[in-house]
């Protein structure tokens, strides 16, 4: 019995993920294209926040935001060519046609088709509310992270005005990452002495059996002969350990710099930490008040939201968002 009650909670637990994953051609779509939205949304807002920003510090939330803009774009562009395969492009660009135009004419006939084929579960009377169940039943994490990264930001920015020695956006924003200093690469391996081994005792002399003859002339040639390539032995062992030994040291002074670069980075993380835990509270309601606004930008009509559409209904808008997810 215990058994069979696990298993039927595993069963609910993977029906329930299975529900949040769109399953077919017209609910991919639908859901790559409003998180196309939503990420470009994100980043526009993000431009924004760094407009009135001094220099140095608008061009870090620029770094960032395009940085989001380009891993959410690689996310969907995977998505959509492990679901459609080679027509991925083609068919985003006429499923953004398709639904701009419909969009922009009211088609209602057009969205309750479109929800029953994506099986959103339920027939949305508006394109909006449409958008707003989307973000909801698909797209809650993506849909999260850009409000929290958008409240980071301002409260980054507000904070480093105050405090110039406040660490970088990017230590900021990675601060929650694997706790703990990373721990040092290890020393470099002391490299053998090939010159030791050249030195080496040479093996225990065999005399000549007796009576044998011996050539004066020959023993001098040979001994000649051994002497030189002893001595080429010696030269090429002295090059290879001078060698080796270069190596090491440039191994070594590498090794020393990557540990003051973590060392550095953890000291930064640790401090963006401290300042971070004092202003979470405002961290957390700048979050929540970038996912509302988010929410109500990218679920208004085409019109209205600028900068988060591609500016274009119909087959301008199609090629515009398909260039963008599959640059030519």
């Amino acid at each position: 019995m215990k058994k069979l009650l696990t298993f039927c909670a595993a069963l609910a637990t993977a029906l329930a993920a299975a529900a949040q994953t769109p399953a077919t051609d017209a609910g991919v779509l639908l859901n790559a294209y409003t998180r196309f939205v939503l990420a470009r949304e994100v980043q526009a807002q993000a431009l924004n926040l760094a407009k009135p920003l001094p220099e140095a510090e608008a061009r870090q939330v620029v770094e960032q935001a395009n940085g989001w803009m380009a891993s959410e774009t690689a996310r969907l562009r995977a998505d959509l060519d492990g679901f459609l395969g080679s027509a991925a492009k083609d068919r985003f660009a006429a499923f953004v046609s398709e639904y701009t135009t419909a969009e922009g004419q009211n088609d209602l006939h057009y969205l309750g088709r479109l929800a029953g084929d994506a099986k959103l579960g339920e027939t949305p009377l508006e394109f909006s509310a449409m958008r707003r169940l989307v973000l909801e039943k698909w797209l809650a994490d993506p849909f999260e992270n850009g409000g929290r990264l958008l409240g980071e930001m301002q409260t980054w920015a507000d904070v480093r005005a105050r405090n110039p020695q406040t660490p970088p956006l990017g230590a900021w924003l990675s601060r929650s990452e694997s706790a703990g200093p990373a721990e040092p690469p290890p020393p470099p391996a002391k490299p053998a002495n090939p010159l030791a081994a050249a030195e080496a005792e040479a093996p225990e002399y065999i005399a000549p059996p007796e009576g044998a003859e011996s050539n004066p002339m020959e023993t001098f040639a040979q001994s000649r002969k051994e002497k030189r390539d002893r001595a080429l032995q010696e030269a090429q062992a002295g090059m290879q350990q001078m060698a080796m030994e270069r190596q090491a040291a440039e191994q070594e002074y590498a090794a020393k710099k990557m540990a003051e670069a973590q060392a550095d980075a953890e000291a930064m993380r640790a401090q963006s930490q401290k300042l971070a835990a004092v202003e979470q509270e405002a961290i957390e309601q700048r979050a929540n008040s970038w996912m509302g606004r988010l929410k109500n930008i990218v679920g208004a009509t085409v019109g209205a939201a600028t900068g988060a559409f591609t500016g274009g209904i119909g087959a301008e808008a199609g090629r515009q968002a398909a260039d963008a997810l599959f640059p030519p």
